[in-house]
């Protein structure tokens, strides 16, 4: 069985690293398994063994690729593309609900940076914006309505598109490599008095959330907390990044190995995300790599483990509860090392080999 998993475009998307575990895992079971795409953008070292084995297609539709059984798709777009040209079996993989992310578009839950600067102008293409979101939500309904084969990775995704859509959605549950994400137990935490935070995802990426976790990063600052905030994305700073002393160090696209090294050292991991957020691989990596974290209260994250023991919870878009979580994990050595213990037990049901599992039985009932 030969299957083709298909991305227009390879670049800052979160979502290419789900990809290539799938394809990983499915070669290891003996499948023939192969990414497609068209464009790729950024590092490609990122992506590992995989960098060279991107299949790139150069006509439309894909006449110049092998034929596969079953084509895969993650993005809208790709979902709609495969199923528009007739690809064989169309695999409707989802990592998170779109319709959420334009609705809060629409509510102005947050606002692109690029709307921010005020003026006629902004307020322009912030009405436009709004407008192009209710369009795009319609669109989005009609092709998960689709007959594809839908699946999801994480339950809240599953009981959501089965709920709404009728159809049946299968769990792929996400995992992370615990042979690269481990605990050091013999660091030390809290070192030299300087509490290390670590926040990941792109300032572009409105449902990070991450405006959040500047402006209380700035409110603690500002009160004279010793408190250095660490900051990846797979792009390059935004402005509001580089303004003012709020973020210490910025880094740009890192390995797994090195984003695990960051987890290892850190004191404080946050993701402030809203509920677009699908799944949140890196807080399930900072997890398993014993870093306290602070999560928002999303479907995702509550999601993890039903006890909701493993992490500090705030509502979204509190950055004033975020500042209470930093303190009271700064204060409560209890707390913290609570977070840590049921955070490791948490991670420990997030494994390959259960994204393997869940693959198999899914192929199975594919053929």
């Amino acid at each position: 069985m030969k299957i083709g998993y298909f991305m227009g475009h390879i670049g800052t998307s979160g979502g290419i690293k789900v990809v290539l575990q799938h394809l990983t895992l499915l070669r290891e079971m003996g499948y023939e398994a192969v990414l497609l795409t068209r464009k790729i953008e950024g590092k490609l070292d990122v992506y590992g063994e995989w960098a060279e084995a991107l299949t790139i297609s150069r006509s439309d539709p894909l006449d110049d690729v092998p034929e596969c059984d079953l084509f895969v798709g993650t993005t809208i777009r790709d979902v709609e593309y495969l199923f528009k040209h007739k690809r064989r079996k169309v695999v409707h993989l989802c990592q998170g609900y779109e319709p959420i992310k334009y609705m809060a578009r629409i509510k102005k839950e947050f606002i692109q940076e690029k709307y921010l600067k005020g003026g006629i102008h902004s307020s322009i293409r912030q009405y436009l914006n709004v407008l192009k979101s209710k369009r795009k939500i319609k669109r989005v309904e009609s092709i998960y309505a689709l007959p594809t084969v839908k699946a999801a990775v994480s339950k809240h995704l599953v009981e959501l598109i089965e709920k709404k859509y009728r159809q049946k959605c299968h769990l792929i549950q996400n995992g992370i490599d615990h042979r690269i994400f481990y605990h050091d137990e013999k660091r030390v935490w809290g070192e030299n008095g300087n509490i290390k935070i670590l926040s990941v995802g792109s300032m572009q990426v409105g449902f990070k959330g991450i405006q959040d976790t500047l402006h209380a990063i700035k409110l603690l600052k500002d009160k004279g907390v010793k408190v250095d905030l660490t900051r990846v994305s797979p792009i390059p700073p935004s402005r509001k990044e580089l303004e003012g002393k709020i973020v210490d160090r910025f880094y740009e696209a890192l390995s797994e190995k090195e984003m695990a090294n960051l987890y290892r050292n850190t004191d404080i991991f946050i993701s402030s995300s809203l509920e677009v957020e699908g799944f949140g691989l890196p807080a399930m990596e900072a997890l398993a790599s014993g870093a306290p974290s602070i999560l928002t209260e999303i479907s995702s994250y509550k999601n993890f483990d039903e006890k909701m023991d493993f992490a500090y919870f705030v509502p979204t878009h509190r950055p004033d509860k975020i500042v209470e979580g930093i303190l009271a994990f700064m204060e409560d050595k209890g707390l913290r090392e609570n977070c840590i213990k049921n955070g490791l037990g948490v991670a420990k049901h997030y494994t390959l080999k259960i994204t393997k599992e869940h693959l198999l039985k899914f192929m199975g009932e594919m053929v």
